[in-house]
């Protein structure tokens, strides 16, 4: 990251530190005048026109307070300021643009309620040394508006003025036992692009503790801009993505300097709408829909330097627990498909707009499923990873890192179908413009009745028995296709041949065909009787409209078919002798449907003929 941006985001990451100094100087600063104005009998107009001077001259002539009241106790060493507003002058900001001087971040404060406790003030005034017990600051309501200036580098402006350097003419130091600024409305306004973006954030908390600022604090390497530490809690964050398919929700945020962790509770990611209305809002595209739910992401052994001054989150953990990861697709959908290549989730990483390396991620007992309508069908497939833990090494989008170390590992353990333990390996090349990786790992022993959720509806099949031994892969793959190889143990396979039928809600069996596939190509056992192992190459190309998620496991589809003795010259000669089938049965039913109503026809013509020799028998009579 360049200087002068690093520069110029060190206003934001202290703001509630500098808000709350300009605050303790217009409160310790009014005490000072009171003291000094006391014997005059007419401190109060003194007291407001030495405020007034004392933030002009803190922020250059940038800022002019109000408020409505200002309460002082001398003997309680308390001070209530009611009503407080800092304003911004925008005819002295517009000057120090043309003078190349202003800064990147203008600041808007307005605060209900301020109340400062055992406050010093004769010591304040005799030795110049202010100690505060507790600051408490109600509703404050702060608007920052960034526009960065070309002309904020360090090179040319130097570095901006530090707090020692606000309080040093008036207090030789500042002790601040504890500040709290409650229930705060932040509204942050983006003026670098064309379009101003907006983010608010609402209900925030802060907790500073054990301030201190004097000539030495700021060499104090225990000390976080100043202070032992800040809490940060945030309730109830809600926003909604750019394209307004989704909002994404927090009921918690805390963050703490101190203990430099970052937890988020309560964590949601979900669509705005139904399935039907999703795909109809993206115009019809097939895509995947995502829901995830989490009950809590904990950051651990944050960078704070990195995260606060240069918004760069170096992190050495993130745990992550108890979560729900759905994602569905639905084929029915017609319409123009988004093209997949270079949003692989490693490639996805790279483009996130916050630079980032954590060392490890540490997934504990979360559900993953992947479920697919199907149009033939009309039913939905679905695949399950139950109670899946995971570790993921060397996440990061620092070119840097990845030079010296390109790859992204994970591992993961879980219960497939929570049928059969599964382990995989994942092994992605950060660096890779083809987006390759690799994954590779080894399925148990499970009943393959389970299969049924998948197989059923997105292949017409229906497994009547299977006993699943083991099953390995290894596959090289990337954005464009997928090579490797699979080995399936098995024995005791007997499928049957489902389609679907219109009219019919439910699908209906094939018999002849399913008896036809079990007896001549569907091998029952791998390695077979002979000890004959069938092993299961994969060499696919990858469909760039495809999911991440649906090209793993039909790669590993493309692998199973010949361990099974289904390869693609069988497929082939199976899907024309189906065709031919099919056509004999039509025939068939044709000539029975002929049969029939030839049948029909001759009963109607002899029952006509002996209806007519009755009439006319009938007539002679008479």
């Amino acid at each position: 990251m360049k200087k002068d941006e690093i520069v110029r985001k060190k206003g934001m990451a202290r703001w509630p530190l500098i808000i709350t100094l300009i605050i303790v100087l217009l409160v310790a600063g009014g005490y000072y005048a009171y003291q000094k104005y006391l014997a005059e009998n007419r401190w109060k107009p003194l007291l407001q026109a030495e405020l007034k001077a004392l933030v002009l001259k803190t922020t250059d002539s940038l800022y002019h307070i109000e408020y409505s009241d200002f309460d002082l106790n001398i003997n309680t060493g308390s001070a209530t300021l009611t009503d407080f507003k800092l304003v911004p002058d925008t005819n002295v900001y517009n000057k120090l643009i043309s003078l190349k001087k202003a800064p990147d971040n203008l600041f808007t404060l307005s605060v209900k309620k301020l109340s400062i406790s055992n406050l010093g003030a004769v010591k304040a005034y005799k030795e110049k040394i202010l100690n505060i017990s507790s600051i408490s600051i109600e509703n404050p309501s702060l608007t920052v508006v960034n526009k960065r200036f070309k002309f904020n580098d360090t090179v040319k402006v130097g570095k901006p003025k530090s707090p020692y350097e606000l309080i040093k003419n008036t207090f030789k130091q500042l002790h601040i036992d504890s500040i709290a600024l409650k229930d705060i409305s932040l509204n942050y306004i983006n003026k670098n692009n064309a379009v101003e973006k907006h983010t608010a954030l609402k209900h925030l908390n802060i907790n500073i503790s054990d301030v201190v600022i004097d000539s030495l604090s700021d060499k104090d390497t225990s000390r976080f801009y100043y202070t032992k530490g800040i809490d940060i809690t945030i309730k109830d964050y809600k926003i909604a993505t750019p394209d307004s398919l989704y909002k994404a929700a927090i009921k918690q945020i805390y963050f703490s300097t101190s203990k430099r962790v970052i937890y988020l509770d309560g964590v949601s990611f979900v669509p705005r709408y139904n399935k039907t209305d999703f795909y109809l809002k993206t115009h019809e595209a097939a895509g995947d829909i995502y829901n995830l739910k989490f009950n809590r992401i904990a950051i651990n052994n944050i960078d704070l330097q990195r995260f606060l001054r240069d918004q760069m989150l170096y992190a050495g953990t993130l745990n992550i627990a108890n979560g729900s990861v759905q994602i569905y697709s639905n084929n029915a959908y017609k319409g123009v498909k988004s093209i997949k290549i270079g949003k692989d989730p490693e490639q996805s990483l790279q483009n996130v707009a916050l630079d980032m390396q954590l060392k490890r991620i540490n997934i504990k007992n979360t559900l993953i499923s992947y479920s697919e309508s199907d149009a033939t069908s009309g039913y939905t497939g679905v695949i399950t990873f139950n109670h899946t833990n995971a570790t993921i090494l060397n996440v990061t989008n620092d070119d840097d890192v990845k030079k010296v170390n390109p790859y992204m590992i994970a591992r993961v353990n879980t219960r497939f179908m929570d049928a059969g333990d599964l382990n995989v390996n994942f092994k992605f090349n950060l660096a890779s413009n083809a987006g390759a990786f690799n994954y590779n790992g080894t399925l148990g022993k499970f009943d393959g009745r389970k299969l049924d959720r998948l197989v059923k509806p997105l292949a017409l099949v229906h497994v009547q028995s299977a006993d699943i031994q083991k099953l390995h892969f290894n596959v090289d793959a990337s954005n464009y296709a997928g090579k490797g190889a699979l080995e399936f143990y098995y024995k005791n396979l007997n499928v049957q041949l489902l389609k679907k039928v219109e009219g019919k809600a439910e699908l209906q069996t094939q018999g002849f065909i399913s008896k036809l596939a079990n007896t001549l190509i569907i091998e029952d056992n791998n390695p077979d009787k002979k000890g004959i192992f069938r092993p299961g190459p994969i060499d696919i190309k990858r469909d760039p409209r495809v999911s991440f998620f649906s090209f793993l496991y039909k790669a590993l589809l493309d692998g199973l078919k010949p361990s099974v003795g289904f390869d693609k010259k069988t497929e082939g000669k199976v899907n024309k002798a189906i065709v031919k089938v099919n056509n004999l049965v039509d025939k068939f039913k044709a000539y029975k449907a002929n049969r029939q109503l030839k049948k029909e026809e001759r009963q109607q013509a002899r029952k006509a003929k002996k209806e007519a020799k009755m009439q006319r028998d009938s007539t002679k009579n008479k």
